[in-house]
């Protein structure tokens, strides 16, 4: 299927722009820039951490990343950019791509940072969304990243465009893709660093452009939910494979997890029983659901596993009641993805920025909002063998010790899809990409 970008930006930057003009209008301003941001030289040295630009200006510009660089927002106005491209032969300046975008924009090329001072308008009801909030005060820019503003901008990125829905989408392909890679490379007896190598080949990717260190782990490393060592030696004997890996593509995120078990086993029977309710679960997905209430039925599915599966003793009801999941499933149920693997507002209440906070038994849940059409999440249940938490069990009876002992050194299992929530459902986007590898 062709896509039509050239159209879908353009609604896209209508919707910015209307949004934007309603926040400036809310705080009483009459411009906006936002600065890319600039790169980080390491601590005695000349060598810079990779560089991602500020996300707001990503949301705009489908263009790679590019320190120094300037985006003036003006209702009424066509966005100005201020594109940094120096006059140098030790970097290879940043070019303006003869792509979609372009013509949506008035692009002044800027050839030192400083030059960027000459495109804020002037008048007093200027503000910014910058990093570095001095930088822009030394500009006589004295509202940087204003609440009143960041809370409107961020209540509406939670409601993804259909041309950020299609670039998410894109993300997931490019991820179903590398996913594949990466278990050929496992069901070939590679190391953790071998399979990583794989995965970045197939998805067209340096390490830095991941979205977040990737988890590739082995064996008893799974039970590690951020596991980024990549040990280099090839274990005894592979058990089973977890990985939870991202792409981007323009600058949007796809977040896939999957698990694999090295042979027929019971640990194997985990990972389809699990990805069974998963699927279950994605099922119940639609507007008006309350995404907290979407988490507490999957530890109520998670007690059905351990009573099933004999791990813990106990009715499911009874494993719930007394907290038992907690120790096999630790973790929120999934968050919403965007620009950021991790995107803003899962805990906005509402258009002023009153903020949920932390649930109260569920304190990593990183999104409490009610499900609405064009809202993208992830959903991402767990079950594991954490040695940490399993010792805070350890004179527990209600455990069955033996059969944990021997699911031990296969880690754990967690499993993630990113879906986004329709006019009457949802829509799987990563079971879709990895079933448009198998047709």
């Amino acid at each position: 299927m062709t896509i039509d970008w050239k159209n879908l930006f353009t609604a896209h930057l209508r919707t910015l722009e209307e949004r934007y003009q309603y926040a400036l209008g809310n705080a009483d301003l009459e411009a906006l820039i936002i600065h890319s941001g600039a790169e980080t030289v390491r601590y005695q040295d000349n060598k810079t951490y990779p560089f991602w630009a500020n996300t707001y200006i990503q949301q705009w510009l489908p263009a790679p990343s590019n320190p120094h660089c300037l985006l003036v927002i003006r209702p009424g106005h066509k966005p100005l950019l201020g594109w940094y491209q120096p006059k140098d032969y030790w970097h290879a300046p940043a070019q303006i791509p003869d792509e979609y975008w372009v013509e949506s924009f008035d692009i002044e090329i800027v050839r030192q940072p400083e030059q960027l001072q000459n495109l804020i308008p002037s008048g007093r009801k200027v503000a910014a969304l910058a990093e570095n909030k001095a930088l822009m005060e030394s500009w006589g820019i004295t509202i940087c990243n204003p609440d009143t503003v960041i809370n409107s901008l961020n209540w509406y990125r939670a409601y993804k465009t259909p041309y950020e829905q299609a670039l998410i989408r894109e993300a997931n392909r490019i991820g179903a893709k590398a996913h594949r890679a990466a278990e050929r490379a496992f069901r070939q007896n590679c190391t953790e660093l071998q399979i990583l190598n794989a995965y970045l080949h197939a998805a067209d990717h340096r390490e830095c452009e991941l979205p977040f260190p990737a988890t590739v782990a082995l064996n008893e490393r799974a039970a590690t939910l951020h596991c980024s060592g990549y040990q280099r030696t090839q274990v005894e004997e592979q058990r089973s494979f977890l990985i939870d890996a991202g792409t981007t593509y323009r600058h949007y995120i796809g977040d896939i997890t999957r698990t694999y078990a090295a042979k027929p086993c019971l640990f194997a029977d985990l990972i389809a029983r699990m990805d069974q309710e998963q699927l279950e679960l994605i099922d119940t997905l639609k507007p008006g659901v309350c995404y907290t209430d979407v988490h507490i039925e999957m530890h109520r599915r998670i007690a059905q596993i351990l009573s099933d599966f004999d791990i813990v003793k106990g009715s499911p009801r009874q494993i719930c009641e007394k907290g038992y999941t907690h120790t096999f499933f630790p973790h929120g149920l999934g968050h919403f993805i965007g620009i950021n693997t991790h995107d803003v507002a899962g805990w906005q209440l509402d258009m002023a920025g009153r903020d949920a906070g932390k649930h109260p038994d569920h304190p990593f849940l990183r999104l409490q909002r009610v499900l609405e059409p064009g809202m993208m999440l992830t959903v991402e249940p767990g079950l594991y063998f954490i040695e940490t938490l399993l010792e805070e069990q350890c004179e527990n009876p209600d455990f069955n010790w033996p059969l944990i002992d021997q699911l031990r050194p296969y880690g754990g299992i967690r499993i993630e899809d990113n879906i986004l929530i329709t006019e009457d459902g949802f829509e799987n986007l990563t079971r879709a990409a990895f079933a448009e590898l198998d047709d």
